[in-house]
């Protein structure tokens, strides 16, 4: 009797390949779960903690706290797509409870070769924010009594702007614009200096050298030129008498043509000359350039291990059910930029060339190395966060706790 109940209760029961099949599918997806579960723990912890400072009340003549972020192509990377994720992931949610108003620049630089190889151009986010220094540089010149010449060039410049916004809006739209397209509205410039977030050691080594370069070095502007219209073409090509244009050597070969099409003669329109590119020497009027330095941003640092090729993989997978480690590193240091009071003075230069630099270890790197280029005037002056970074002194090894 008992023997035909177990029997009946064994065919019933899934063969051996069967119940390791359904047991490996739970386990990794009961695993998956519960990394998850686990993160989102883990972020809504430091998302509440963001939020006391979003609590705290201002004042009705107080300015709300604003941050400049910068997003460079990692290496081994064509694009700042995981650099992007990395950023909507483990940073954005902090910044967003914390309340903290930010900027968000994404610098993308590609360059296609001869051969069709496509390659990433370095310095975009230097020349930003060199420029950036070097016109609130400008505007202080221009603002003493005695820069009238300076405040009169800065008229120019404001109208030949305003005069290429609309040209560019011409050859966009190919026709006149409307009066709405021209006062699209613009965000306020904000009122001081914004602080600096670098993410990743490309972005920090490029945001040092431009705050370097914007603060020492010479703040001479040229005047941008003025943006040719594709609609004169098009004019053009509506009269009566039409040209065709050949190219032969350094001028053009026009044929003019009658109403009927038959050509009446042989021209050579030579090419218009361009503009001459005027500079405006801000250098003679700086008199305090090698006594003092502008107001520098605070700068912070968020960490990006960047992991690429074959042999990251056995890392990857780990990631993909470990990400708990991920978000305590990298929301912590999102956590302490939303807590203004953890600026301080760089302990020296080194520490700001040494910053992120395990990063350059990756695989990804291939070698490759970012030089730091500051003045020791500028390193003393220079307030950074304390995000708690990984250096060359660390012992954590690169990529234990790296994200993709």
């Amino acid at each position: 009797m008992s023997s035909g109940i177990l029997g009946a209760i064994r065919k019933k029961l899934p063969s051996r390949n069967v119940s390791l099949f359904w047991g490996s599918v739970f386990g990794v997806v009961g695993f998956y779960r519960y990394n998850n579960n686990e993160s989102q723990k883990r972020l809504s912890h430091y998302c509440k903690q963001a939020e006391n400072v979003a609590m705290q009340a201002n004042g009705a003549l107080d300015t709300v706290r604003k941050v400049q972020v910068y997003i460079a192509v990692p290496m081994g990377e064509l694009g700042t797509r995981k650099a992007r994720m990395h950023w909507e992931t483990y940073i954005l949610p902090v910044f967003a409870a914390g309340a903290l108003d930010y900027e968000l620049t994404l610098v993308n630089d590609i360059e296609t070769k001869d051969n069709g190889e496509e390659v990433v151009i370095r310095g975009g986010v230097h020349s930003r924010v060199a420029e950036e220094i070097k016109e609130r540089r400008r505007k202080q010149l221009e603002n003493e009594p005695d820069n009238e010449e300076l405040r009169l060039w800065r008229q120019a410049i404001e109208e030949r702007k305003r005069e290429n916004e609309v040209r560019e809006y011409k050859n966009l739209m190919g026709r006149e614009p409307e009066e709405a397209h021209f006062g699209l509205w613009k965000p306020e410039p904000y009122p001081g200096v914004m602080d600096v977030v670098a993410i990743g050691r490309e972005s920090w080594v490029e945001v040092i050298n431009g705050i370097n370069e914007g603060a020492t070095g010479s703040i001479n502007y040229t005047m941008p030129a003025l943006v040719s219209l594709d609609t004169e073409e098009r004019e053009n090509a509506e009269r009566k008498i039409s040209t065709e244009t050949k190219a032969q050597g350094t001028e053009s070969e026009v044929l003019v043509t009658d109403t009927a099409g038959t050509p009446t003669q042989m021209a050579t329109a030579p090419e218009a000359p361009e503009e001459a590119a005027h500079t405006i020497n801000y250098d003679r009027f700086d008199d305090h350039k090698d006594s003092s330095l502008p107001d520098l941003p605070a700068v912070a640092y968020i960490s990006h291990f960047n992991l690429t090729g074959w042999g990251s993989v056995p890392i990857k997978i780990w990631n993909f059910f470990h990400d708990q480690q991920n978000v305590d590193r990298y929301a912590s240091q999102a956590l302490q930029v939303v807590f203004e009071s953890n600026r301080r003075a760089a302990h020296g230069m080194q520490e700001i060339v040494d910053m992120g630099k395990a990063e350059e270890e990756l695989p990804s790197w291939e070698g490759e190395h970012m030089d730091v280029v500051v003045d020791k005037r500028v390193a003393d002056a220079m307030m950074v966060y304390e995000t708690h970074p990984d250096d060359a002194s660390s012992n954590i090894e690169p990529g234990e706790k790296a994200v993709d």
